[in-house]
């Protein structure tokens, strides 16, 4: 059985299918799995330390494009359906499975119209652009959200967000916390974020009578100076660790008294099914304003605080971070919350709805 992962671009489009991808290697040991990306996201960078093939496409995107722009991307999009038609040729798979992201959409409906079984995740609360334009031609479509049903009628299936295996067998909720104090895990998404960044250094003299309280673990992605962020910590008399991006995440969740990040689908996810609470500050510009969507629902279930992109300066951001720090029952009372909204096994049910779709082959 060969089956063609396209997904790429963010770790939101990667990493429920690397999740998917890791229970089809335990549910079917001899599948091949091929993932088709593009030169731009980082898939390049995750999965060159896989065992998983990676394929890249360059498409385009039509996003915000005017004028001659958007002229220009319409025919680099007709190269890609040129590409996606080579690349299924070449592979013939027997089903593609698509998480998102600029590589998803021509692999996708071409796919779809050579008679490839096919199936569409969208992990988030708002439907993506891709996904939104896939509804014709796809088989199922995968969400969390049952509102969706809506927008993708008969083809909705409710299974909930995959989440890497990886992430929840190394993460063990019994271990011991290694430091005496409050840790706050601190991330913006896999390219990190300026806002989260720059508030946090800050909020930092709005903590100082905390500094003894708090051991701050921070991904400020790989555009900033970690040795900045190092002295900044240091200097202001904080314990922390700063790291310009982290592959093995669970390791880090589990030491984490609560997180402060974006609110990106696969993050959320990765949260609920760790139960561990968060201050979420949603980033502005997502599309379709699905990161605010996302968040507002872990609020909704008290699983969260969301904070607003605009307020997330040094006193905003401090503030919500002391009332954290400060109310250890209401991070139990979240954590309670959480375990009632988690769904761990996504990935395995979508591997079964898969092995549905092509009749079990193996």
């Amino acid at each position: 059985m060969k089956i063609l992962m396209a997904c790429g671009g963010t770790g939101g489009h990667l990493f429920p299918g690397m999740a998917v991808a890791e229970s089809f290697g335990e549910k079917v040991p001899a599948a091949e799995i091929v993932f088709v990306g593009t030169d731009r996201g980082l898939e390049k960078q995750v999965l060159a330390k896989t065992d998983w093939r990676l394929e890249m496409m360059r498409v385009p995107s039509l996003a915000d494009k005017k004028g001659l722009k958007k002229i220009g991307a319409v025919f680099g999009v007709c190269r890609s359906l040129a590409q996606a038609h080579r690349l299924l040729k070449k592979e013939k798979p027997d089903l593609v499975i698509g998480t998102g992201g600029y590589a998803a959409g021509p692999v996708m409906m071409l796919a779809s119209m050579r008679g490839i079984p096919t199936v569409a995740v969208e992990p988030n609360f708002v439907a993506g652009l891709t996904n939104r334009l896939l509804k014709p031609f796809v088989d199922r479509v995968v969400v969390a959200n049952p509102a969706l049903e809506k927008l993708f009628g008969k083809k909705t299936v409710v299974l909930g967000v995959p989440v890497r295996k990886s992430i929840l067998k190394s993460y063990d909720s019994t271990t011991v916390r290694r430091y005496d104090r409050t840790t706050v895990f601190i991330f913006g998404g896999s390219q990190g974020a300026k806002t989260i960044n720059d508030g946090m250094l800050s909020a930092l003299p709005h903590l100082q009578d905390l500094k003894d309280k708090i051991h701050f673990i921070h991904q400020v992605g790989g555009q900033a100076r970690v040795e900045d962020f190092e002295k900044a910590y240091r200097e202001a008399g904080f314990s922390a660790e700063v790291y310009p991006f982290i592959e093995n995440m669970g390791a880090f969740y589990e030491k984490a008294s609560f997180v402060i990040s974006r609110a990106g689908a696969n993050t959320l996810a990765e949260l609920v099914a760790l139960k561990i609470p968060a201050l979420l500050i949603p980033y502005p510009f997502s599309a379709a304003g699905h990161q605010e969507a996302n968040a507002k629902m872990i609020e909704r279930a008290g699983g969260a605080v969301v904070l607003n992109d605009r307020h997330a300066s040094g006193e905003g951001l401090s503030g919500a971070v002391r009332k954290m720090v400060e109310s250890p029952d209401r991070l139990n009372e979240m954590r309670a919350n959480l375990d009632k909204l988690g769904n761990p096994d996504a990935a395995d049910r979508v591997v079964d709805l898969c092995l549905q779709l092509v009749g079990g082959k193996s």
